[in-house]
């Protein structure tokens, strides 16, 4: 029990990380949401001023949640379409030329259920270049997602995706190759 106790009390993280998540949720919740939508490269640069290594072509839609700006690293031409969730308890790197459709949540944390105290653990995620994270879809803590890979809407991925693949469903299964054809 005591052991157990001693669990609880350990902060995951210093107290200099909880204040700027406290500044960070503030900007969030007022300048974050009524930034311009014409000019993207407003919001890709208040996420650099809070310490996130993101490309000014990219873009987030207002109600985009980003845990923690400052372990985001996005690439050129990234989209994170409306209500995506970024629960970046670490870091969560997504490459060049990716979208994140509208109600995704990218889960960087997890709790380890085989201890009584679920203590917190945090897991990177890699989304790699090219890659197109549909509606609803859910990535898991600790996950790499290939270049090129496409996650079906409402997908539940818990295991890493190949690249140029596309998995579908709950839990998210193989479906096919990805193949591009000239149009």
């Amino acid at each position: 029990m005591e052991q157990q106790l001693k669990d609880v009390k350990k902060m995951p993280y210093p107290i200099s990380e909880y204040l700027k998540r406290l500044i960070w949720t503030l900007v969030r919740v007022t300048i974050w949401k009524v930034l311009w939508h014409k000019i993207p490269s407003l919001r890709m640069l208040l996420l650099t001023v809070f310490g996130g290594n993101v490309h000014s072509s990219s873009m987030a839609f207002g109600s985009v949640k980003i845990f923690r700006p400052w372990a985001l690293r996005m690439g050129k031409y990234v989209a994170l379409g409306p209500r995506v969730n970024v629960y970046n308890l670490a870091n969560i790197t997504i490459g060049d030329n990716t979208v994140i459709s509208q109600d995704a949540y990218l889960c960087g944390g997890t709790h380890d259920y085989s201890k009584p105290s679920l203590p917190l653990e945090r897991k990177n995620i890699e989304i790699g270049s090219n890659v197109w994270i549909c509606a609803g879809a859910f990535i898991g803590p600790g996950i790499k997602i290939g270049d090129g890979a496409v996650i079906g809407a409402r997908a539940v991925v818990l295991d890493d995706v190949t690249s140029w693949t596309i998995v579908g469903g709950n839990p998210a299964k193989y479906i096919k190759k990805r193949v591009i054809t000239d149009a």
